[in-house]
């Protein structure tokens, strides 16, 4: 029976790494325009990247290294997307960026996390918020950050190194490096 396990393992590991080495081509292909890579890069199948046509800015993802996308996340934006050496994200996560998301090196991010750097403007009543234009401000994560499923991190953040965001916080202002954040908003727990 163990030996059956062992077989049954090794196959679905050999599975796993020729369908991300293949959806990891496919995406290479499909947005090079768009995508700088480093070396020792695994895409899961389903990325999406759309360019927004309302400004003559052009996104720009660039993946240092090491890093892995998980299935299903969308890229859209005009922007420039960095992400560090060793990081990583889970599947269906949001990056929209008009401006600046910057992720540092060995930062986790779980499942379903949503990144935010521009907002409608709402300041009249007498337009429609569609015709009011956007406000972006840049992102910024530090190094060995990890955050955690279903957060959504807003525009003008800064994440200091070696913090903590919790599943489901939303983080609206900056975060002290070592930090444990949790809550809508986001409040400081603790200190690591």
């Amino acid at each position: 029976m163990k030996v059956i396990l062992n077989i049954v393992m090794f196959y679905a590991r050999v599975l796993y790494f020729i369908s991300t080495r293949l959806s990891t081509w496919i995406a290479l292909t499909l947005y090079w325009p768009f995508i700088k890579a480093g070396h020792k890069i695994a895409i899961e199948k389903g990325l999406t990247v759309r360019q927004l046509m309302f400004r003559d800015k052009k996104l720009q993802i660039i993946l240092k290294g090491n890093n892995s996308i998980g299935h299903h996340t969308d890229i859209q934006g005009t922007g420039v997307l960095n992400i560090g050496e060793r990081s990583s994200c889970g599947a269906y996560c949001v990056f929209g960026v008009n401006e600046l998301i910057d992720i540092g090196s060995d930062v986790m991010i779980a499942h379903a996390v949503t990144f935010r750097d521009t907002d409608h403007v709402t300041t009249s009543i007498e337009l429609p918020m569609r015709q009011q234009g956007i406000f972006s401000a840049p992102i910024i994560v530090g190094n060995d950050v990890w955050i955690g499923h279903g957060a959504i991190i807003l525009k003008g953040v800064r994440i200091g190194a070696g913090s903590v965001i919790a599943a489901g916080a939303v983080v609206t202002k900056d975060v002290p490096p070592y930090s444990v954040v949790a809550g809508i908003p986001a409040k400081i727990m603790r200190s690591r």
